[in-house]
């Protein structure tokens, strides 16, 4: 009688592929679909230093009570100071930032935190963008348009285009950056090119929301965080919605932070305010433990340097797998064109592989992707990588 009127959704398009991976009982089969690290036996790693923050905080706790709303306050001021470096002091009297459920949930208070202060205004996204972009800003009530981003064809950026799309957006628009590593194409802009979107958005009076989920993973922990870094410079006002899931592998634990470089000092308050009031109104609390975890890493010295250890050799892998990768396509496909892969960052790319063809890949030959034709490079390895290569080739244009 209540729900006689609903029908079943189709399952999200990564989900669906990680049921179908599962039930797949072909033992060389192969998933490039879902957006996590693998290391070389294709699991997943509890990072050194995670593992021993962790021990030590299961250890010495005593109580489950709720962190604050705002949440763990070592976790807001290590994360505060791993996106802007050196500009943390002078940025820490305009800063607001709340703990939130992963990058996504900083996303959706982000979305939300907008839609408050500029009711009818417009979210801006790449195209092609990380499709939860859509969920989550729409969520919160925004109206979603695309700038031109990627020209899948020559695997390159449209920064002309992109640049002349944004020069026409209204005042106060929401533009949606993604830094370091895009999701799902892997380019990403120069420093010249980014100090020309900055012009831009600086010129037209826009409102920059940085999407920060792969620091580390991209240049270096510094580089990765460079265009936020010369953004707060310039500007009177961004966001940053920050993940700790792939830097840090706290995936299940969902921990991320919501920034925003506020006007004035005296708005921070406000600000943290509103923030907190929007986490509540959808799931209240945070939890605590992913946050501890990346506090007492960042606290200490050796917890720390042993994670940017293991961090960059995360980081060296998956760009020694795109060479590998592109030294096997080059093998078996001398008239293609592959050098983009080793110019891109992270762990996505875009393959510009026929949807039909990416069917025929999973039924012929177990190789899992998204329907875009993007690949998560962590997921080759030794055992995969050459089958992998000999399998796309054929298909790539």
């Amino acid at each position: 009688m209540f729900f006689t009127s609903l029908k079943s959704l189709p399952p999200d398009s990564i989900l669906g592929l990680m049921s179908a991976f599962r039930q797949d009982l072909n033992p060389d089969k192969v998933d490039l679909s879902v957006g996590i690290y693998r290391e070389s036996s294709g699991e997943t790693p509890v990072m050194r230093a995670v593992r021993r923050a962790e021990a030590e905080i299961i250890n010495e706790q005593v109580t489950k009570a709720y962190i604050p709303p705002i949440g763990v306050e070592g976790f807001r001021a290590g994360v505060a100071e791993l996106v802007f470096g050196d500009e943390t002091n002078a940025l820490q009297p305009r800063t607001a930032c709340v703990q939130t459920v992963g990058g996504c949930g900083a996303l959706r208070v982000a979305g939300g935190l907008y839609k408050r202060a500029v009711d009818k205004g417009w979210a801006y996204v790449s195209a092609p963008t990380w499709g939860n972009h859509f969920g989550l800003l729409g969520g919160a009530g925004l109206n979603i348009t695309e700038y031109p981003y990627y020209d899948s064809e020559h695997h390159a950026l449209r920064i002309d285009q992109m640049l002349n799309y944004l020069r026409r957006a209204p005042p106060r628009s929401l533009i949606v950056l993604q830094v370091g590593c895009h999701n799902p194409s892997g380019a990403d802009p120069s420093d010249t090119e980014w100090d020309a979107i900055l012009d831009v958005i600086e010129a037209r009076s826009l409102l920059p929301l940085f999407d920060l989920a792969y620091q580390g993973m991209g240049t270096s922990i510094d580089a990765d965080a460079a265009p936020v870094r010369k953004a707060a410079k310039r500007l009177s006002a961004l966001m940053v919605a920050v993940s700790t899931s792939k830097n840090f592998g706290l995936y299940r634990e969902r921990t991320g932070a919501l920034l925003a470089i506020t006007e004035t000092p005296s708005q921070v308050e406000m600000l943290e305010s509103q923030m907190q009031d929007i986490a509540r109104g959808m799931y209240s609390m945070s939890p605590a433990h992913g946050a501890l975890i990346v506090d007492r890493i960042l606290d200490r010295p050796e917890l720390r340097a042993d994670w940017r250890d293991e961090l960059e050799a995360m980081r060296l892998r998956i760009i020694d797998l795109r060479r590998q990768l592109q030294a096997a396509l080059r093998t078996l496909r001398p008239d293609l064109d592959s050098g983009w892969l080793v110019e891109q960052r992270g762990m996505f790319s875009l393959l510009g592989i026929d949807r039909a063809d990416i069917d025929r890949l999973r039924s012929e030959h177990h190789i899992y992707m998204v329907g875009d034709s993007r690949i998560n490079i962590a997921g080759l390895n030794d055992h995969n990588l050459d089958m992998v290569a000999s399998a796309i080739a054929p298909l790539m244009k």
